[in-house]
């Protein structure tokens, strides 16, 4: 595709031709108006749109559009210089302007918020849930120091889950890999103990495989739809009998790349039957995420929306996606809500 038949998703032109596209879209309140130049002002259609579905995980009635943590963050997954201008982008206020925005179009959760949507719901009158990360500190010599302290702080934040992350030296990978998933099952029962849901974060088919034969306590689960920190000799095995083939570089995120725990840099095609494999093997609900595969599977909106529709038939009427939306351009938020309404309304709780 050269420059010249290449979508522009960025002019007044390009989102009239999406939105009647799409018909009448629930979207854009003053919040749309003022975010960037780039977005036209447009009056909210008069007619009603159909609700946000959700899913029930515990007591909590939870969008299937759950908001990424990863832009806010400024975690790109593409390149400094865009992480760079997602963190420039993301200020305190444009944060609160964004979660008002995702309460109107049905939004009500945000992923790994930590103590930001906790400040956000009680200066302003908000109703959003959230998640928090829990990850376990590492001593000198690499054992796992005692987790119940951080463990009862982040609790106390008034989150509706708390999650072992996939990522780093003691996610759940790399507890996996080490043979140590026992564990991730001891962090479970602390969790568990502060009365807030507990969930398991892994990037690997097999961990949930695992997991699932030994009926561990938890409520739900965290699941990627790429192997994203595949390990060096994982990629030595795959490319064996093609090794001019390997990638050039891998393992430069932000979480570092070791032997138990590879970063990141290819996001392969073939990883998502196998993830949806197992999401819908299992009867806990999941978190599906990385559904776009950071961003990659973004080039025209007729295929982010195709990604949707695919997601949400290779998923259970329970589950819900998680993704790492960016505003600056578009009104991302807008038009993934439209897309999870029309693609994942097969709940029977909407």
């Amino acid at each position: 595709m050269n420059s010249k038949s290449k979508p522009n998703l960025t002019g007044e032109n390009s989102r009239r031709d999406f939105l009647q596209k799409i018909g009448s879209l629930a979207v854009v309140s003053s919040f749309a108006a003022d975010a960037s130049p780039h977005q036209p002002a447009i009056q909210q259609p008069e007619a009603q749109q159909p609700p946000m579905p959700m899913v029930r995980f515990g007591k909590h009635m939870v969008s299937r559009l759950i908001m990424g943590t990863n832009p806010a963050d400024g975690i790109s997954h593409l390149s400094q210089m865009i992480d760079e201008e997602m963190t420039a982008w993301h200020t305190p206020e444009r944060l609160v302007q964004i979660w008002k925005h995702c309460e109107e179009l049905g939004i009500n959760c945000m992923e790994q918020a930590e103590d930001r949507v906790a400040k956000y719901n009680a200066e302003h009158g908000g109703k959003m849930l959230f998640s928090c990360t829990n990850e376990v500190e590492l001593g000198k010599d690499g054992s796992w120091l005692d987790p119940t302290p951080s463990i009862k702080a982040t609790a106390a934040l008034g989150p509706i889950a708390i999650h072992h992350p996939g990522w780093g030296e003691s996610g759940t990978d790399a507890m996996w890999r080490r043979g140590q998933l026992n564990k991730v099952r001891d962090w479970c029962k602390i969790v568990r103990d502060t009365g807030v849901l507990v969930a398991v974060n892994s990037h690997r088919p097999e961990v949930f495989m695992e997991i699932e034969s030994q009926d561990w306590d938890v409520d739900f689960y965290q699941t990627c739809l790429y192997k994203f920190g595949r390990i060096k000799a994982e990629w030595d095995k795959a490319f064996a009998s093609n090794p001019e083939m390997m990638p050039a570089e891998f393992g430069h995120s932000r979480e570092g790349s070791s032997p138990h725990y590879g970063g990141e840099i290819s996001f392969v095609r073939g990883d998502p039957p196998e993830m949806f494999k197992v999401i819908k093997q299992t009867k806990k609900p999941c978190w599906v995420y990385k559904i776009l595969a950071a961003g990659r599977l973004c080039e025209t909106q007729e295929f982010v929306e195709a990604t949707f529709k695919e997601v949400f038939a290779n998923i259970k009427p329970t589950d819900a996606v998680v993704v790492g939306m960016y505003d600056k351009y578009i009104d991302q938020y807008a038009m993934n809500a439209e897309y999870v309404r029309r693609y994942g309304s097969n709940t029977g709780m909407s």
